[in-house]
């Protein structure tokens, strides 16, 4: 019986780590960010390389795109961060703004506009939600 116990704890532990895991990794494409509610490693053209808290990514029009968040983030109160990625061009640019309502539910989306040299531009980005 004593044999037993320690694969028993074992099992315990890989069981509520894989809990853990899940609920951390409850995503698009799973990525690790454990002091963000949200992220999400963007495209170009809008499809998701990893993410967390991010339930879908929608193009909507040449450089802008809507991030879709998890049901308990409340996006208005978000403060999002958006950035641009390796193989941008150095001259472009990302904005994010979580109150608009081009995405629909504002407490769901928050709002991605790129662009390049003054003009609408796809580009890739990362985008956090502390």
């Amino acid at each position: 019986m004593r044999a037993k116990l320690p694969a028993i704890v074992l099992t315990s532990a890989l069981t509520i780590g894989g809990v853990a895991a899940g609920v951390a990794y409850a995503a698009i494409g799973g990525a690790q960010a454990p002091y963000a509610r949200a992220a999400a490693v963007v495209d170009a053209n809008g499809s998701v390389v990893r993410s967390k808290g991010v339930t879908a990514v929608r193009k909507i029009n040449t450089g802008q795109y809507c991030i879709e968040v998890d049901p308990d983030i409340d996006a208005t109160k978000a403060v999002p961060v958006a950035t641009k990625r390796w193989g941008a061009p150095w001259n472009s640019t990302v904005f994010v703004d979580q109150q608009a309502t081009q995405c629909g539910d504002s407490a769901r989306h928050i709002f991605v506009g790129a662009g390049n040299n003054g003009a609408a531009a796809d580009i890739p980005f990362n985008v956090i939600v502390p």
